[in-house]
């Protein structure tokens, strides 16, 4: 089922990001013609048409995120936008997933001890990461995983916008891969 609200949300984001060729495009043709109605149909079918190829990039964005979150459990909601995101594992996965996340490739600057890690996580193949920390709660000894992406990310366009949900994907697939 489609989240409106995360398709919502990722059109609008979308359409700020295009925003300045249309408005570029129609203040151009403001200054080369006097205001006629030919020129406002003009305006109108050319903002008609920025919008729907930006609502055809947030359905690809979208359709990114639900292939990325399939079999994880993680459900695509438009909190994956969020830049902080949490998941709990099973008591007695914190040295295995730990051990997996150091193993990772984009996985660096994995730290710590004594039940809490904190590592850097790239979730795309560029130089940017989250940061990330892996700690056990003592009485239960689940494992809980927290991401967040920093404002450089999170001002990104489609999918790093929701890198935080991207990296919790991969961390989830380390988690429950056999």
């Amino acid at each position: 089922m489609v989240d409106g609200r995360l398709l919502w949300r990722l059109w609008l984001v979308t359409m700020s990001g295009f925003a300045p060729l249309p408005a570029t495009v129609g203040l151009s043709d403001v200054v080369d013609a006097d205001l006629s109605r030919s020129l406002a149909e003009d305006l109108v079918v050319t903002l008609l048409v920025w919008a729907v190829f930006s609502l055809l990039a947030a359905l690809y964005v979208y359709a990114a995120l639900v292939r990325r979150a399939r079999g994880t459990g993680v459900p695509v909601t438009v909190d994956a936008l969020r830049a902080t995101q949490e998941r709990a594992f099973p008591a007695g996965q914190a040295e295995r997933l730990r051990a997996r996340i150091a193993a990772s490739e984009r996985a660096y600057d994995v730290t710590g001890g004594a039940g809490a890690w904190d590592f850097q996580w790239r979730p795309f193949r560029g130089r940017h990461a989250v940061t990330g920390s892996l700690t056990v709660d003592r009485s239960s000894g689940e494992a809980r995983v927290l991401l967040r992406a920093d404002q450089g990310l999170t001002d990104m366009p489609g999918q790093r916008r929701a890198s935080a949900f991207v990296a919790l994907c991969q961390v989830t697939r380390l988690g429950e891969t056999g």
